[in-house]
């Protein structure tokens, strides 16, 4: 009996990626700044609630209402800044509005 060949293994052709963190740039915005994403984002989420707990939009009008959302004043997609610098605790209320008003601006091409 004759033996059989063995069938000769492949190797592999496709790259390995790499595991260090990539900067997500919005789609289409080249200029945008990039956004803190992940478990870092969470934490920092986290943080600032805890240190800033109450919506600065409803404070400017007399009224105590605890935050829910972390929000740049400037929107990365104009170029505001990533960091604490450019950040503000807001009810969910007053970050829809302000979020509709921006794309309102955005949508305009301002």
């Amino acid at each position: 009996m004759s033996a059989r060949p063995r069938l000769q293994t492949l190797k592999p052709r496709v790259a390995v990626l790499s595991t260090s963190r990539i900067a997500v740039m919005a789609p289409g915005r080249p200029d945008a700044t990039p956004r803190l994403r992940g478990r870092a984002g969470v934490e920092r989420r986290a943080m600032w609630l805890a240190q800033h707990p109450l919506c600065v939009d409803c404070e400017a009008r007399g009224i105590t209402k605890m935050a829910d959302v972390v929000d740049h004043i400037t929107p990365l997609w104009q170029g505001g800044a990533d960091d604490d610098s450019n950040l503000q605790s807001m009810c969910n209320q007053d970050h829809d509005a302000k979020t509709a008003r921006e794309a309102a601006e955005r949508a305009a091409g301002r």
